[in-house]
């Protein structure tokens, strides 16, 4: 009887398996819950980072004292690949701050390796000008020696024309939870859900604009609930302290129960995507998924990840003016093909391609 030849994957630079901050824990998650029979991960997990279930048959967890976010992320990354580059087949990088190593480690062998670059880092306002050069360095380095993954068609621009470099896009996926339904007990937890009420979920980055966000709806007669992990940052913290005094505001800091946020995504009225400088964000990809309207700041990388469908402003006086004018809001639903296209063992089979 033929056996099946297993590959062995490490996955570096997320939170770690069964993490629940972003895009890409949301991408290790379902990668390790829906792999194919041939594939076995080795999973770095953040020191900060607890699993609350056992991990699935043939993915193999390991806890670093290092925590993936803030300074210690690049020790993160780095020790990660020192951990495991000769004893696995290939490697999957979430990000490519980890990339200035794999030169001196493949002097001795050569490994597959695949970069998810995630966002474009260098352009990011929370950067100085040295962490900023050190980004690019880094994916110079990915374009080089692994294959690269965008996460949005819009990126192909870093790509030189008649280059070598050798990438995939592919976006994130979604998945929605229907297990929960409207109760008296969600509403006692959650208000807003007896109202119409326009929702918005991102990271407190200043070039997420939820201050713009909020600052919007003062004096509208419209309910806006943000969901965000305002304490995490300084920035978030401000908009705490400016906005939640106002009665048509809900400031939400973190919901990571899937079942209730997704509960909240099903029930709201419209979403407002307020994202500048992500691929395919991942809370964009779950309310296309949620089939619920949506508005979203009009840049490159939301009209692909979009396909042009639903509404866009290009700055919050116009997003302002299409809450007071617009009557019917149904018209911004995403299309029932653009729904199916997000789903996750779509996305699962095209990495486990690469490997």
């Amino acid at each position: 009887m033929n056996r099946i030849k297993k590959k062995k994957i490490a996955i570096i630079g997320s939170h770690g398996l069964y993490a629940k901050y972003g895009g890409w824990d949301q991408l290790v998650n379902n990668l390790a819950e829906k792999k194919a029979d041939n594939i076995e991960y080795m999973i770095f997990n953040s020191a900060d980072t607890e699993y609350v279930k056992p991990a699935p048959e043939g993915v193999e967890v390991k806890k670093l004292i290092f925590k993936a976010a803030g300074y210690q992320g690049f020790f993160y990354d780095f020790y990660s690949i020192l951990l495991c580059y000769y004893k696995v087949d290939g490697l999957l990088l979430l990000g490519a701050q980890g990339m200035p190593i794999i030169p001196f480690l493949s002097i001795f062998k050569k490994k597959a390796i695949v970069t998810n670059i995630g966002g474009i880092e260098w352009e990011r306002p929370k950067y100085n000008k040295i962490i900023k050069a050190f980004f690019r360095y880094c994916f110079r380095l990915a374009k080089k020696r692994s294959i690269l993954i965008l996460d949005n068609e819009h990126y192909k621009q870093f790509i030189p024309k008649g280059g070598n470099a050798d990438y995939r896009v592919i976006p994130y996926g979604g998945e929605i939870d229907n297990s929960l339904t409207v109760t008296e007990e969600m509403v006692e937890k959650y208000p807003f859900l007896k109202e119409e009420y326009f929702l918005s979920i991102s990271r407190s980055l200043k070039d997420n604009m939820i201050a713009e966000l909020c600052e919007t709806f003062i004096n509208l007669d419209k309910k806006l609930v943000l969901i965000s992990n305002l304490s995490r940052s300084d920035y978030g913290m401000k908009v705490m302290k400016k906005y939640s005094g106002y009665e048509n505001i809900t400031l939400i800091d973190g919901l990571y129960n899937k079942p209730e946020l997704d509960l909240v995504r099903r029930n709201c009225a419209t979403y407002i995507h307020t994202h500048t400088l992500c691929g395919t964000a991942p809370s964009l990809v779950e309310m296309v998924v949620s089939g619920r309207p949506i508005l979203s700041i009009d840049i490159p990388q939301n009209r692909f990840t979009l396909n042009n469908e639903c509404g866009f402003y290009k700055d919050f006086d116009e997003l302002r003016q299409i809450l007071i004018d617009t009557k019917d809001l149904t018209k911004y639903t995403p299309s029932t093909s653009l729904q199916e296209g997000y789903h996750w063992e779509n996305i699962v089979r095209d990495y486990e391609a690469l490997f």
